[in-house]
């Protein structure tokens, strides 16, 4: 009887994975593929961090996925009969199941995130809406054409300088996404790279500089020139929008445009440069040397003369406003009397002496004046442009104003309106030293005044004349000053009148927006009902929650 061949060996029949199970020893093979399976889950996660953050190191990221993923099969081979039982078995499709809802939650979670990213909408929820934007800068950055790119200096840890770079920084990622990514910014530390400061021609910090690429055309502004008006200006100066020229008549005595120095009780430099972030270029103009008035004058301002106009120099601004001129004027009491004059061909009378305002002073100063928001007129479309935006202003030292002619005979051709109003414990006293109404007659008076007019007392129109003359009279020069300037709103009155004279693109209305403090108030016994609430109501639903799931499922 012939022999049986031999049957073939466990050995040359086995699959690579019978191998690996015959050489791990069994009693070792649940540490090894634990072992295994968090090494790969821990390459996997590696793996996907070099993917999402260092992008330049792909290459890298997906072997470590791979390895990960090798790993992991590895360990479910090595334990494939506990993975399977854990699979099929209740627990295990008890486990699957949950792993199934939490990564249905965490694709969910991630397409909203999608769609929220693709389309991105913002809602400012804060009551004095705090974080949005004037229709006028919408429409400024909407309109881009090229790319903006605003550079902070900020030197980082001043404690000077700290107060200003978060609203910088909230108001320039607002600016950003409104441009649809047309503006970007960086912040740069000035004393790690003063080439750059030294480029923009940047001296003293904190500075914002914006800048058109295309162009290279930039524009610096300085703190506190840190709000959104601010800004748009600038983005309006470096995107070549025309620059309309105010003229500040030089000659008399009047407040120099030059004298920067904040401490100033007479400079007018920081109102040369709140102009001037309206989109306006602010100029001198001496014309008892050159005698013309140039025809590029969007508006003229006297600051505050102490010298007589000559003749010749008050022909050529009377010729100014009857061909649709444009004046500030910003008279202390008792101007020159040939202003008085100049005037009273317009409809004003400039009276005598100092306000004394016993009802609305500053630090109990009669002589100075300070005027509400409710003093502000707005019945008309002039007096709401400039007075609308308008909180407080004061008058260090006024004068008031008043029609040179009773109501009945004024002439239609000149419309005369008051802006403010002092209260009616007001009158006007000789004596710049007396602080009382004693004697006097107590009326309200008007500190400022405009005038609307086509023509000037018993003079005829001038033929093909351009538009209206419209003229802005301000019984005060001081608040305009470097020193009270940036005080209450005295800078929103200066600059909104000449947005007014202008008749430009206005940026009145875009102001800074008081933060609003809400305070919940409660009373002893409301508070006791909070404090339980929160203490022993919620956490004791929480535990009998709880205790009904455990019953449930035991």
């Amino acid at each position: 009887m012939a022999a049986s061949p031999p049957r073939p060996t466990q050995e040359t029949s086995g699959t690579l994975a019978s191998t690996l199970l015959r050489v791990i020893p069994s009693t070792a093979k649940g540490m090894v593929s634990l072992a295994l399976a968090a090494g790969g889950v821990l390459a996997l996660f590696l793996g996907s961090v070099v993917l999402l953050f260092l992008p330049e190191a792909r290459s890298a990221g997906n072997t470590t996925l791979a390895v990960g993923a090798i790993l992991l099969l590895a360990s479910v081979l090595l334990s494939f009969t506990a993975v399977r039982q854990s699979i099929t078995g209740r627990r295990g499709r008890y486990s699957t199941n949950t792993a199934v809802m939490i990564v249905a939650f965490i694709l969910l979670a991630v397409l909203v995130y999608v769609v929220g990213a693709r389309n991105a909408a913002r809602w400012d929820t804060t009551a004095t809406k705090q974080f949005s934007l004037a229709p006028q800068t919408l429409s400024i950055l909407e309109g881009l054409n090229g790319p903006i790119r605003a550079t902070a200096f900020f030197v980082p840890g001043d404690s000077q300088q700290e107060p200003f770079r978060l609203s910088v920084e909230n108001l320039l990622d607002e600016f950003r996404h409104r441009s649809n990514d047309k503006l970007s910014y960086r912040f740069v530390d000035p004393d790690l790279d003063p080439t750059l400061a030294n480029r923009y021609s940047v001296t003293q910090y904190p500075s914002v500089v914006f800048e058109e690429l295309d162009t290279q055309r930039f524009y610096r502004t300085n703190a506190p020139l840190f709000q959104e008006r601010d800004f748009a200006s600038a983005i309006l100066v470096v995107t070549g929008v025309e620059r309309k020229k105010v003229y500040f008549l030089t000659g008399h005595a009047e407040r120099s445009i030059d004298d920067t120095n904040v401490d100033s009780r007479t400079g007018f430099g920081l109102a040369a440069v709140g102009i001037s972030t309206d989109n306006y270029q602010v100029l001198n103009l001496a014309i008892a040397q050159d005698p013309v008035i140039p025809s590029d004058a969007a508006a003229v301002v006297i600051a505050g003369p102490k010298l007589e106009l000559t003749e010749q120099e008050s022909a050529l601004l009377h010729a100014y406003l009857k061909n649709g001129g444009r004046l500030l004027a910003l008279l202390e009491p008792d101007p020159p009397q040939s202003f008085k004059t100049f005037l009273a061909k317009w409809g004003v009378q400039v009276q005598t002496g100092t306000v004394v305002d016993l009802g609305s002073s500053l630090s109990a100063q009669p002589q100075t004046p300070l005027i509400k928001g409710d003093q502000f007129l707005r019945t008309s479309a002039a007096q709401k442009t400039i007075a609308d935006p308008l909180d407080q202003a004061y008058f260090p030292g006024a004068t008031s104003f008043g029609p040179v002619l009773p109501a009945e005979e004024m002439p239609d051709t000149i419309l005369l309106q008051p802006l403010a109003w002092t209260t009616i414990l007001s009158c006007m006293t000789p004596d710049p030293n007396v602080n009382t109404c004693a004697g006097f007659t107590a009326i309200p008076l008007a500190p400022a005044v405009l005038v609307q007019a086509i023509a000037p007392i018993n003079e005829p129109r001038v033929e093909n004349a351009p538009r209206e003359a419209r003229i802005v009279l301000i019984g005060d020069a001081d608040f305009a000053t470097n020193f009270h300037l940036y005080s209450l709103s005295n800078s929103d009155l200066l600059i909104n009148s000449v947005n007014w004279l202008t008749e430009d693109i206005s940026l009145a209305s875009v102001r800074p927006k008081p933060a609003a403090f809400r305070q919940l108030v409660v009373t002893g016994r409301q508070m006791q009902l909070v404090r339980g609430m929160s203490w022993f109501v919620l956490p004791v639903a929480m535990a009998f929650l709880a205790g009904l799931a455990w019953w449930r499922r035991r």
